[in-house]
């Protein structure tokens, strides 16, 4: 307010006189802003609008904005990206100065939370279409799996079907709110195509050995009478059908 300063001086004579003026002191701006939440994920793109109060386009003086992660847009605006600002405690802080020409601001905290450190194992990186499913286990727990031939936490590569490579996903969201994957690719390979040649269907108990070929080569034949690959009558014995 309107403040009264009065000097008094008395001279030697014993005689008195003063001086007065007066001086206004200024209250600071009541400064404060909006749009700005106590924590974020870390890769958190969006803009954040910040309102600053008091508005210089209504009141006039100015309004700037500041701090990491911050971009002044001017007139009491600016935006927040947690992205650009990065994990950790950060000061977000708005200050005012007045047509007065007097100056306050308001910082506010903002916490931005790094993403979870995801990972999972049990996958390989290629199944015959034909394998049995495996279980996969992420880390940390808690989390959930997808992607083709995924049910719950297993891997069906016959569920999966011959191709890929597939992307499996592990998706976790921590306490935070904040989400991270991890991705893995695998691969489900057809199943060679075996036949062979020279075998009859039936023969007799005094037969030869009998060659047998396979294609692709580079198999192994088993079953009654078979020794390597010939096939013998004999040592079959009498019987049958036998599996070759």
């Amino acid at each position: 307010g309107v403040n009264t300063l009065t000097y008094t001086y008395t001279d030697g004579n014993g005689c008195t006189n003063t001086a007065t003026t007066t001086v206004t002191v200024t209250g600071l701006p009541l400064v404060s802003f909006s749009g700005l939440s106590s924590e974020y994920c870390e890769d958190d793109n969006s803009s954040v609008s910040l309102t600053g109060s008091p508005d210089p386009d209504n009141l006039g003086g100015t309004g700037v904005f500041s701090g990491s992660g911050v971009t002044d847009n001017g007139n009491g605006d600016g935006t927040f990206v947690p992205s650009s600002a990065g994990p950790g405690l950060h000061n977000v802080t708005y200050t005012y100065t007045d047509g007065n020409g007097c100056t306050a601001s308001q910082t506010q905290t903002v916490n931005v939370n790094a993403l979870p450190t995801v990972a999972f194992s049990g996958l390989a990186s290629e199944y015959c279409v034909d394998a049995p499913q495996v279980t996969l286990t992420g880390f940390p727990s808690g989390g959930s799996f997808s992607g083709t031939g995924i049910s719950g936490n297993n891997f069906d590569p016959g569920a999966a079907g011959v191709g890929g490579p597939y992307n499996i996903t592990y998706t976790y969201t921590d306490a935070d709110g904040c989400t991270n994957t991890e991705v893995q690719q695998v691969t489900v390979n057809p199943l060679p195509t075996v036949s062979f040649s020279g075998l009859n269907s039936a023969y007799c108990i005094n037969a030869g050995p009998v060659t047998l070929s396979g294609s692709p080569s580079g198999g192994t034949f088993t079953g009654t009478g078979i020794s390597g690959n010939t096939f013998y009558p004999s040592v079959a014995g009498v019987g049958g059908p036998y599996t070759i």
